[in-house]
């Protein structure tokens, strides 16, 4: 009995520091930073003269889903402006300085505590309107933002965490939507202000520790990088111009390599962007590196694992202009820089082109993320991260553009021959994109859509635009392959219906004679439209309930079995599973029943019969 509990004492404490090592391992890892995928489509590049920015805000689990409407505004002579820390989890602010979506009591208690600033700037006279998620979305000039999370060589903290500066990049988006009507308005006061007052990005590592920003107006669009620079808490900065008729993305990586200093309808940067790089020999100017090259010298590469970003890189080449063949394989994408920085589309680029984009999980390509085992027998792109497995076990899935814990994805629209109420257009689309429908809100509006301000991680609600997109996307994971089609129909009829409503008010406002109150109404339409979509989508998760319940297939007939897919019973071990029942040792067994007899094991199958009537065995 001794030795049976001294095993017993053993084993237990084996375990016991086991889970001690993952835990302390766990710690030591890099924190999660949001990746994000972004596109920029210059004018000549669109069907109809548009500029086109997006961003997926991929997150985690506990997502802050909600839009905000912060009204234009003006300051009196002498005012500052509170700065606020990065949050991006539920919630990102409690407080009444950033519209009424944050005020106590939406989404969070009314006696939660405010959001406490970490700083303060000067306040200009007059600030504009525009919309936020985890970042400054698109402004009443139709100054628009995407973002992207990279890594960097340096890191730095936060004022009041460990660290002195000031600006996060989802405040300076912020300032940049309250200042600016330009793209290189918007690039030089957020540039001069990280400079001035010190920059963090969104981790304390190096993975997730830079930004990038891609910034389009009416008439050009930008791709602006950020690296801190603690040593003198300052910011190390560049941008550079995307060609009218191209189009550029950005996937969690810098980007931009060689910079023309003498160029600057071009490019833009930071007065220590070579003196910073010599110093801390990220550079050589004595020839031996070669031209400078501000990823190689400033990033620090992918993140959480070797193709994160280049992968999605390729992947969104090929869709831009899928007559161009780019190897998927590299060495390292730091060094290597094998993907053009941008590319003529091999056609011109529309919205649904966009959402479609990501939508994209390397479909038809050797990385399709529905094949496999891992997609299971319905053929599902997630993949879940996370937990103990994966620190135990070496190893990774491919990363796509499309991803299940996306928070939101924009597709912005500018359209400078239009009035800005009307001209721009935040296509909106809560959670996953490949499970989204993307909605339209114009730049003018004076109220956003209430379904689209509220969405809590931790109950179902069912005002919630992004509870509804989330509450349909995870029912399809039942037989993804066959629900993936029903979202597909209603994404394709509702997304046109919105494109529909887009033309409508373009063609009787678009001349600008329409009255204020014209105008309203105008704005009125897309609030209902948006509404209806919502309740269209949890109508859609009743349909997918109803259609593969419990593994049936209810769509031509009720509760037909489908099973499973042959290559799955291969892969899930079906040959090894229990033996036929063994013959009798004497004579044959047989069933009897109405209308004749049945061999001992033989199957019957009856769709809706449980069980053969009136059997019986001798």
């Amino acid at each position: 009995a001794l030795k049976e509990a001294l095993e017993d004492m053993m084993s237990r404490a084996s375990s016991a520091i086991v889970l001690i090592v993952i835990v302390v391992i766990a710690a030591l890892l890099p924190p999660e930073v949001h990746a994000c995928s972004t596109f920029l489509v210059g004018k000549g590049a669109s069907v109809d003269g548009s500029l086109f920015v997006t961003h997926s805000d991929d997150g985690e689990g506990d997502p802050d889903a909600r839009l905000s409407f912060i009204p234009a505004a003006d300051h009196a002579p002498g005012a500052f402006r509170d700065v606020w820390p990065d949050l991006e989890d539920n919630p990102r602010f409690v407080g009444t300085a950033r519209g009424e979506t944050y005020l106590p009591g939406r989404g969070v208690p009314s006696d939660a505590k405010g959001t406490e600033p970490i700083g303060k700037i000067p306040q200009v006279n007059h600030t504009y309107a525009y919309t936020e998620g985890n970042y400054g979305i698109m402004n009443e000039k139709q100054l628009s933002i995407g973002e992207s999370t990279c890594s960097g060589r340096f890191v730095a903290n936060a004022k009041g965490s460990g660290g002195e500066a000031l600006f996060c990049v989802n405040e300076l988006s912020r300032i940049a939507m309250e200042r600016c009507a330009t793209a290189r308005c918007a690039i030089r006061t957020m540039g001069d202000l990280a400079t001035e007052h010190g920059f963090y990005g969104a981790s304390g590592s190096f993975e997730g520790g830079s930004e990038t920003l891609l910034i389009a107006d009416t008439s050009e669009g930008w791709v602006m990088h950020f690296v801190p620079y603690p040593e003198t808490n300052s910011a190390v900065w560049v941008a550079k111009r995307v060609p009218d008729d191209e189009v550029t993305v950005v996937m969690n990586m810098f980007t931009i390599r060689s910079v023309n200093l003498k160029d600057p309808e071009n490019y833009m940067y930071s007065e220590n962007i070579i003196d910073v790089a010599v110093k801390h020999g990220l550079w050589d100017p004595s020839g031996k590196d070669g031209v400078f090259d501000f990823t190689k010298a400033y990033s620090d590469g992918e993140y959480a694992h070797k193709y994160y970003s280049g992968r999605r890189a390729w992947g969104a080449f090929r869709l831009i202009n899928p007559g161009i063949e780019l190897d998927p394989n590299y060495g390292d994408l730091r060094i290597d820089d094998p993907y053009p920085w941008s590319m003529k589309p091999a056609k011109p680029v529309s919205a649904s082109d966009l959402f479609a984009w990501h939508r994209d999980w390397y479909q038809d390509t050797p990385f399709d993320m529905s094949k496999g085992v891992a997609a299971g027998p319905w053929g599902s792109p997630d993949r879940f991260n996370g937990g103990d497995a994966e620190v135990s076990i070496p190893g990774s899935f491919e990363r796509s553009i499309a991803l299940h814990r996306t928070t939101y994805t924009h597709v912005l629209q500018t359209r400078g021959w239009l009035p800005d109420a009307i001209g721009g257009i935040t296509w909106y689309g809560p959670h996953a994109a490949h499970g989204t429908c993307f909605v339209p809100v114009p730049a003018g509006i004076k109220k956003l859509p209430a379904a689209l301000t509220i969405g809590n991680a931790t109950f179902v609600d069912r005002d919630s635009q992004w509870w509804a997109h989330r509450y349909v996307h995870n029912l399809a994971q039942m037989k993804y392959a066959y629900a993936v089609e029903d979202i597909r129909a209603a994404q394709a009829m509702w997304e046109n219906e919105g494109a529909e409503l887009v033309a409508a008010v373009d063609a009787k406002f678009g001349g600008g004679a329409a009255s204020p109150e014209e105008v309203d109404v105008a704005l009125g339409m897309f609030e209902a439209h948006a509404d209806k979509v919502r309740a269209a989508w949890w109508r859609l998760g009743d349909v997918i309930m109803a259609n593969y319940a419990d593994g049936f297939l209810s769509k031509a007939k009720t509760g037909a079995p489908v099973g499973y897919p042959a290559w799955w019973l291969e892969a899930a071990g079906w040959r090894q599973g229990p033996e036929p029942i063994p013959p009798p040792k004497t004579g044959r067994s047989k069933i009897f029943r109405e209308g004749g007899s049945l061999e001992r094991g033989a199957r019957v199958r009856r769709a809706g019969s449980a069980s053969l009537a009136s059997a019986f065995r001798v």
